[in-house]
């Protein structure tokens, strides 16, 4: 039975479910902590049957707001049950909101069963490819036997590779096709489930495109965005210990902006939800920040394996103690990092890297030492942390990592370069 896709309808609903869960919410509780405050001066001389009454009202009026929103959505969501309201995913608008709305809360959305959480799949064209024999080959009628598997990173979807393309007048994808042999393959996946949970979906993935590729499949190059490079360190790294055998043809792993170390940003979020909490004035807008999927809690710690996860509490971690993963001994790693300032130095690089990941995480090194024995890293100074995307530098490094080793398989990786 075919899936029915996600409508309009469903976003409206899904809009007014967190209206009533966050906005109310967090309004109705900051109302009460002020009018406590307010009421224990005026007990003196009026009692509590000023803030009784108050409390009353207030009550009142607040579920009633909610339950006008708990109905509307409940409503909105019979219409769509109903065919009402347009696909969301006919346009690259409404696929870029619910690829955005996947990130925040794409853990929650698969729990729920909604139509708007999204299934890990291979997309041309803005759709999903079944990764079967006769979809694969008419999808890449031209596919040669080196698949080059491009991963976006959180919030994004398999269309935010083409960043800035009117600007530079190319992609990633088209100079692949133009420059190497290898064919470039878009993969879209729920950027709000755990990375490890992600790395799972993709070993299986990749089994089947391997099995039903067009042409037998010599090599494979890995490409990641941001949280997309941990989920192809984590696909790896699952499919090596369960003993699969697609991972023995990959050559190449590219990192571009990839916290391998956590992401700063995340932590700043984690710690800003505590300090929240730590004020009782403050503390009902720790729920909105608190509300993250595990996708985001994940890029703090930079865990690509449930073992890192699995049975702790995240919140009261920072993801010092991670489990070593192997690096594969056929492959080498490329990480690229990128500064807001024109060296590492730079007041900007120091403080925010590339708006979201710092230099020393991007690069693969933590605490302890170089997460990734024998990486090779890249430097993209005055770049932001979205121009990854799609940067003519790192255009001009990925065509050449994948030509020298075309040319020579054994080719050791070059040594560090600053742009």
């Amino acid at each position: 039975m075919p899936v029915e896709p996600a409508r309009t309808t469903d976003v409206a609903a899904l809009a007014l479910d967190y209206g009533d869960r966050l906005i109310v919410g967090t309004v109705r509780d900051m109302h009460h902590i002020v009018s406590k405050r307010v009421f224990r001066a005026t007990r003196v001389v009026g009692g509590r049957l000023p803030e009784s009454l108050h409390d009353a009202v207030v009550t009142s009026v607040y579920g009633a707001v909610s339950g006008v929103l708990r109905l509307s959505s409940g409503s909105v969501r019979v219409l769509a049950s109903r065919g009402v309201g347009k696909p969301i995913e006919d346009t690259h608008r409404g696929r870029l909101v619910v690829a955005a709305v996947n990130g925040l809360i794409g853990d929650e959305l698969r729990m729920l069963d909604d139509p708007q959480a999204i299934t890990m799949a291979v997309r041309v064209d803005g759709a999903d490819i079944p990764a079967n024999s006769w979809p694969l080959a008419q999808a890449f009628r031209d596919g040669t036997s080196h698949p080059v598997i491009f991963l976006h990173g959180l919030c994004e979807n398999d269309e935010s590779w083409a960043n800035s393309a009117k600007v530079h007048g190319t992609t990633y994808a088209e100079r692949l096709v133009a420059e190497t042999d290898g064919t470039p393959v878009m993969v879209r996946y729920n950027t709000g489930l755990h990375i490890s949970e992600n790395g799972k979906h993709l070993d299986a993935l990749l089994q089947q495109v391997v099995a039903s590729w067009p042409v037998p499949v010599t090599r494979i190059t890995l490409v990641g965005h941001s949280m997309g490079g941990l989920v192809a360190r984590a696909a790896t790294n699952h499919a090596t210990a369960s003993g699969q055998t697609w991972q023995q043809l990959v050559r190449d792993v590219v990192c571009l902006g990839t916290p391998h170390a956590g992401a700063n940003l995340e932590k700043v979020a984690h710690l800003g939800s505590r300090m929240l909490r730590f004020w009782p004035d403050s503390s009902p807008f720790s729920t909105i920040l608190e509300n993250r999927s595990a996708g985001i809690v994940d890029l703090r710690h930079g865990y690509i394996s449930q073992d890192e996860w699995e049975g702790q509490d995240l919140t009261g971690q920072w993801g010092l103690d991670r489990i070593a993963a192997a690096p594969l001994p056929n492959a080498e790693y490329h990480f690229v990092a990128a500064t807001l300032g024109a060296s590492q130095r730079h007041p900007l690089s120091a403080v925010l890297g590339d708006l979201l990941v710092h230099f020393s995480s991007a690069t693969g090194v933590g605490r302890a030492g170089p997460i990734v024995d024998g990486a090779s890293f890249e430097y993209l100074p005055s770049a932001h942390h979205f121009a990854l995307l799609n940067h003519p530098r790192v255009g001009d490094w990925l065509v050449e990592w994948i030509n020298v080793r075309t040319r020579n398989p054994r080719a050791l990786p070059a040594a560090p370069r600053q742009a």
